[in-house]
């Protein structure tokens, strides 16, 4: 599958869906551009049935737009907002690697490297609640999902955190609105949520 975003000159080749969730499904895919550019990336597209999902377009948005406000060696980094085809999509860095949970489920990681991955997480969590909006003003970033299927494990030991999806921060860019909804995985979730 390929396409052209409705946005820029940049053209998007579709390889294989890497990962499907609630709001959207995440596909490896190669970005082409002037000059004979080209990168592999990793595009989160809103899901079908969701385009007219005004809060679920607006959450989409809002998790590039505050990721594109963080910079942390343990957090995907975002390229930027495109709409493919009438849907928007988040274009990030591909992570090559396999998720914690997989790595976990087969066998449990010594301890050194489990406080080593606790360690980067946390680092990146601290991070991103600590990060500064473009006004100055703390983003108070709370990623709200955090599990093993969410942290990746590149094939050089490095830890990615993913999916800031349903994260809540503050920031004058911010276009969802916090309900009385509650987001998250049940097993992962705080025991008080």
């Amino acid at each position: 599958m390929s396409d052209s975003s409705e946005n820029t000159g940049r053209h998007y080749h579709f390889l294989k869906p890497i990962g499907k969730g609630g709001f959207g499904t995440v596909y490896r895919a190669q970005v082409r551009g002037e000059g004979g550019f080209v990168k592999t990336v990793a595009i989160k597209l809103l899901n079908n049935d969701l385009v007219g999902t005004e809060d679920v377009v607006q959450r989409l948005r809002d998790e590039a737009r505050v990721l594109g406000l963080i910079r942390h060696r343990a957090i995907v980094q975002v390229d930027g907002l495109i709409r493919l085809s009438g849907r928007w999509g988040v274009v990030m860095e591909y992570v090559d690697g396999v998720d914690l949970k997989s790595v976990v489920r087969s066998e449990p990681a010594p301890l050194g490297v489990a406080l080593e991955i606790i360690r980067e997480v946390a680092s990146a969590l601290y991070s991103a609640y600590h990060a500064k909006s473009p006004q100055g003003q703390p983003l108070n970033l709370l990623h709200r999902d955090i599990k093993p299927s969410n942290i990746q494990i590149t094939d050089a030991g490095e830890v990615k955190v993913l999916d800031f999806g349903i994260a809540r921060a503050d920031f004058a860019e911010r276009e969802a609105q916090t309900r009385s909804v509650i987001y998250g995985s049940v097993n992962y979730m705080a025991p008080e949520r």
